[in-house]
Order: C-alpha cells, then sequence, then structure tokens
C-alpha cells in the first residue's frame, strides 16, 4: 500500500513542473500531511509496485535535477520507464486501449464502481493531455540541460499523474477513510490535482 501511494506522490512530482509556470502556484509546495494516497483510499493501478519501484530507483536523481530547472516543463523518466514496462509508450503516444485493459484488469477485485469511474478517468486524462499537447510536444523537443540527462516525453507523465489523481478524488465515499489527515489531503488534491 504504501508503495502505491509512493507512486502517485513520485508520478505527480514529475508532471508539477507543467504547473509551475504559473506564479504563486499553491501546489508546489506538495501536500500538506504525510500521508499517503494509498491509505485513504485504495485506486485501481497500472503496474504492480515493484515494476514502478524499479523505475524509480533509476530515474529519480534525474527527476529532483529537473525539478530545480526553469523554463518549459521536461517529461518524466520515472512515468515513461512505467509506460515502456507495460509496452503503452511509443514514440511520444500511449495506448489507450491497453492502458484501459491493464487499468480494468486491476479494477475486477475491487468494488463494482471502480470499472466506471476508471472509464471516466481515462477519457477525462486523455482529452486533457490533447488540450496540452502544444506544451506537452515542447517538452518533448528539449535538449539536455545538464550531462547525462535523457529527455523523456512529457505524455506519459501527464497521463500518469492524471489517472492517479484522477482516481483518488473519484474514490467512493464508502471506501474512503475519514480522518483529518485523508481529509485535508482530498481537499488538497481537489485544488492541486497534478501535484
Amino acid at each position: 500500500m504504501m508503495a502505491k501511494g509512493r507512486i502517485i506522490t513520485i508520478i505527480a512530482l514529475c508532471v508539477v513542473g507543467f504547473y509551475s509556470v504559473l506564479a504563486d502556484n499553491p501546489c508546489l509546495q506538495g501536500p500538506p500531511v504525510p500521508k499517503n494516497a494509498a491509505e485513504c483510499c485504495v485506486t485501481p493501478f497500472l503496474v504492480e509496485p515493484s515494476a514502478f519501484m524499479t523505475c524509480h530507483s533509476k530515474w529519480i536523481g534525474q527527476t529532483k535535477r529537473q525539478m530545480a530547472l526553469e523554463g518549459i516543463p521536461r517529461g518524466c523518466c520515472v512515468a515513461e520507464c512505467v509506460m515502456n514496462s507495460t509496452k503503452l509508450y511509443s514514440d511520444g503516444k500511449i495506448d489507450r486501449e491497453a492502458l484501459t485493459k491493464l487499468y480494468l484488469g486491476s479494477t475486477k477485485t475491487m468494488a463494482s464502481e471502480w470499472k466506471q469511474i476508471t472509464l471516466d478517468a481515462i477519457d477525462g486524462c486523455f482529452k486533457m493531455a490533447d488540450s496540452m499537447k502544444d506544451d506537452i510536444e515542447a517538452g518533448a523537443k528539449l535538449t539536455p540541460a545538464f550531462e547525462g540527462e535523457q529527455i523523456c516525453h512529457p505524455i506519459s507523465g501527464t497521463i500518469l499523474a492524471c489517472m492517479g489523481m484522477t482516481l483518488f478524488a473519484e474514490c467512493p465515499a464508502k471506501l474512503f477513510t475519514v480522518n483529518d489527515d485523508c481529509n485535508k489531503l482530498k481537499t488538497y488534491h481537489s485544488k492541486c490535482p497534478f501535484s
């Protein structure tokens, strides 16, 4: 559970750069509590935590360095690695049909409400990514800013962060752990869906 919560947090951090161009962004500080999202609501997932952690270990050092850079937001290599591990990513595109199958597969042992919530989230996240395609493509065309930097396409981080935060926000009331920290986390993510 803790690893799944960390997945949402790290993928979201990859994408926060996309929204940091907004001055006075209250979301840049991160969540107000040290609670993992999965401790408040277990949501459908794309990959097992172990697959995520392999990508995280490989790319988190670069991601932290990229977060300090100004200018056009960079792609998240942690997210691209996750998408590559599932064969969902190729040449700047995410295989929506395959992504849908994987997410729906994780809902089979969950409450029945998750199936429709997941389908709606996929639809919303792909529409959101499409509305940002110029910014996403600009991020994909960047050149390395420091020695050894790998340029990854922003589409993976955009979709994964959107899915994680949307599913968390739409957690059915009967499945959400009600306590002060979880309530604060839910309020935060209602205003800061990608950070």
